[in-house]
């Protein structure tokens, strides 16, 4: 099966907006927006919480300057990262490859990975496109 997803990350002066979605194989689809505010430049993290209703997780966003974020994905309720991740920059900014870890209990401490490669390319257009004057990031 395919997974369909993408993520678009839009700052504006010091609030970083982060809106992700999946599509499942189902036709089912999830987005999420999340977003903070960045403080002192000194800082090279930042937290990021659920818009509107909220959700379980919050993100701590970390930046390895010049190409890589860091990113753990932290369950509110008992402050355990269940996930983390990072994103590089590659082939020269045409592309951005995610990795991702899933931590689970004590029987798995990972409990599962995740590779996105994301290019630029229209939601529209299913990702198919080489058009780079859009902004989303889609992934398979």
């Amino acid at each position: 099966f395919v997974l369909r997803g993408g993520v678009r990350y839009e700052l504006e002066k010091d609030v970083l907006r982060m809106t992700s979605f999946l599509t499942f194989p189902n036709g089912n689809v999830r987005q999420v927006i999340m977003e903070g505010k960045r403080g002192s430049l000194e800082r090279a993290s930042m937290r990021l919480d659920a818009t509107g209703e909220g959700g379980p997780i919050y993100m701590v966003l970390t930046e390895l300057a010049p190409d890589t974020i860091l990113i753990n994905e932290v369950e509110k309720e008992s402050g355990k990262i269940i996930m983390t991740s990072s994103l590089s920059v590659v082939d020269g900014g045409k592309e951005i490859v995610q990795v991702s870890h899933e931590l689970g209990g004590s029987k798995a401490p990972v409990e599962g990975h995740q590779v996105w490669r994301l290019k630029k390319a229209s939601w529209e257009s299913g990702g198919d496109t080489e058009d780079n004057s859009f902004r989303d990031a889609t992934g398979r």
